[in-house]
């Protein structure tokens, strides 16, 4: 079985010698690959059901030396899954960059900002609707007491004289 997803982000960028490019792969496969060179980007994703997934935007291709005057940059400002807006759980991506070797100074691992070559990881289960529901705390069970029986309706339209 398989479930398809959309996916929508939000982003900043910035031009130097073209554009930030980046890939977008879910489990290792290219969704697509894009030249950052708008505000947002939206796609769709097809999943294995009940399958542990891994979403990957990876800024590729930088040169430290030409690129970095001004900055070429990619950051993710806001990521949408079946059009709900992840909010605050989107520090939730961890980051690995990839650095030339005289830079030691790696950016914290929650950041969203790839002001050089590096991935933004989010670890998420199929289906996502129920990931979505756990990562909101969103309850669809019914709560002891909100069970309804005929008894109850009829003492209720009895309370509303209907």
């Amino acid at each position: 079985m398989r479930e398809n997803i959309k996916l929508k982000l939000d982003y900043r960028s910035q031009n130097s010698n073209g554009w930030p490019l980046i890939m977008i792969k879910i489990n290792d496969n290219i969704i697509d690959r894009i030249e950052a060179n708008s505000s947002s980007w939206e796609g769709a994703a097809s999943l294995n059901l009940t399958s542990k997934n891994t979403l990957k935007i990876e800024h590729y291709g930088k040169n430290h030396l030409t690129d970095s005057n001004p900055d070429k940059y990619f950051e993710l400002s806001k990521i949408y899954i079946n059009d709900v807006d992840l909010k605050h759980h989107i520090h939730k991506f961890r980051q690995i960059a990839y650095l030339p070797p005289w830079d030691n100074v790696f950016p914290p691992e929650d950041s969203l900002y790839l002001g050089h070559n590096g991935t933004l990881i989010l670890e998420f289960t199929s289906p996502t609707d129920n990931w979505i529901q756990n990562l909101f705390n969103i309850n669809n069970e019914t709560m002891d007491g909100q069970q309804t029986t005929r008894e109850v309706l009829a003492q209720i339209k009895e309370y509303f004289n209907v």
